[in-house]
């Protein structure tokens, strides 16, 4: 019978080869772009507890927080799904084509990410099946009507839903740092997702920008533009300028999700 180190190697083994797998995944032009802030932002938030730094009464596991991500990336690729059947035959078909090829590579990563996830999931102890989500999650939730009714309201909808998911992964890094050698690697894996979802939510705002004339950057330029608080009173890093990005607790993001959650 193996012993416990034994089990103990093969999973470190395993996850490692996790990280190393969304890595290359990851290692676009975009990703590179977005390490150093990235990188910025990691240092910024683990260096030190602080008082303005997330309020929360008992920090998240590493099996928690992947279950936190799951969650989300399971409703993030059953937006995308639906989103194709409206580009198909809905109210997404006048959709300009760079529009539509890009949602289709959107969602093909969010689909690659949630299998990534549960496998690690699973190496933890947990159960990915137990992480559902309803038959049919409120999307009108996200902007108050139907988000793929036509494509300037899904535009914005999804860029809701990127940007918040990016805020969110940035949001855990305190958790997984608390948790020690437990948390480096599933740390590694996340940062690694995280920089696809920047991208997606880049890509996104540029979309509404180029076609429908949105007032918006492929960046956060004003607090306003996203659905999570992006200043952080008492906080010597100035979030409200646009050469920071901000990050979003559990709490917020499930403030955002659970609407969604309820299912309709």
């Amino acid at each position: 019978m193996k012993t416990l180190l034994d089990l103990a190697a093969q999973t470190a083994v395993r996850l490692i080869s996790f990280r190393d797998s969304l890595h290359c995944m990851a290692a676009r032009t975009w990703s590179r772009m977005l390490i150093l802030p990235l990188l910025v932002l990691y240092l910024l938030l683990t260096s030190a507890t602080p008082a303005y730094a997330q309020a929360v009464s008992t920090p998240l596991t590493p099996q928690q927080v992947v279950e936190f991500a799951l969650t989300l990336e399971k409703l993030e690729a059953e937006f995308y799904r639906r989103a194709v059947i409206a580009i198909q035959s809905g109210g997404l078909v006048s959709l300009p084509d760079p529009a539509k090829n890009a949602v289709m590579s959107y969602g093909q990563d969010e689909t690659q990410h949630v299998p990534a996830l549960s496998g690690v999931l699973t190496l933890l102890g947990g159960n990915p099946d137990a992480i559902t989500i309803p038959a049919n999650p409120n999307f009108n939730a996200i902007i108050g009507r139907d988000p793929f009714a036509n494509p300037e309201d899904f535009l914005l909808a999804l860029q809701n839903v990127e940007d918040t998911g990016v805020a969110a992964y940035s949001g855990q890094v305190q958790n997984l740092q608390a948790a020690g050698e437990a948390g480096k690697t599933v740390l590694a894996g996340a940062l690694e997702i995280h920089t696809v979802e920047a991208r997606h939510a880049a890509g996104i705002r540029y979309l509404r920008q180029t076609f429908y004339g949105a007032d918006i950057r492929p960046w956060v330029r004003n607090p306003s533009e996203v659905p999570f608080p992006k200043v952080r009173p008492g906080s010597p890093i100035p979030f409200e300028n646009e050469a920071f990005d901000g990050y979003a607790t559990r709490d917020e993001v499930l403030a955002i999700v659970v609407p969604i959650l309820a299912g309709t």
